[in-house]
């Protein structure tokens, strides 16, 4: 589909028709051109609820087993009556790259990124996250993580 242009015979008004979508992204409405991409890429820069409270509980969780506080995976699941699938996929979150978490943070993300995208299984590295999630590389090799 294209868009078009087309005038009333007297001039009086104008139909314009443009083919978009809107898809959700984050809890978010974005509007999405034919082609897939965002129309407003610069979107908002709140950030993305969603995303940032999977962070913050992938973060929690994963405190609670370098303090300690839980044995295992299943033990948090079990205390705090928590799906242990949706809970192995979020805290897996605790992973990502810094600079990832810090967009995420900050609302400058790829504006296409959802928390589905996050929660799939996904390199370790650092560098294969940030080519994954869309993320344009800030760091080298020497950032700790990248080989």
């Amino acid at each position: 589909m294209s868009s078009s242009i087309t005038a009333s015979d007297d001039g009086s008004y104008v139909d314009v028709f443009v083919p978009i979508a809107f898809k959700r992204f984050g809890g978010r409405k974005v509007i999405v051109a034919p082609d897939g991409q965002p129309v407003l890429p610069d979107r908002s820069k709140a950030a993305d609820t969603t995303l940032t409270k999977a962070l913050a509980r992938a973060c929690r969780w994963q405190k609670l087993l370098d303090d300690g506080a839980y044995a295992s995976l299943a033990e948090i699941a079990e205390k705090e009556r928590i799906n242990r699938s949706y809970l192995s996929r979020t805290i897996r979150l605790s992973l990502l790259a810094p600079d990832i978490v810090e967009a995420i943070l900050n609302g400058t993300q790829p504006a296409t990124l959802r928390l589905a995208d996050l929660e799939a299984p996904f390199a370790i590295d650092w560098h294969e996250q940030r080519a994954a999630f869309g993320f344009i590389a800030k760091h080298g090799p020497s950032d700790g993580r990248d080989g």
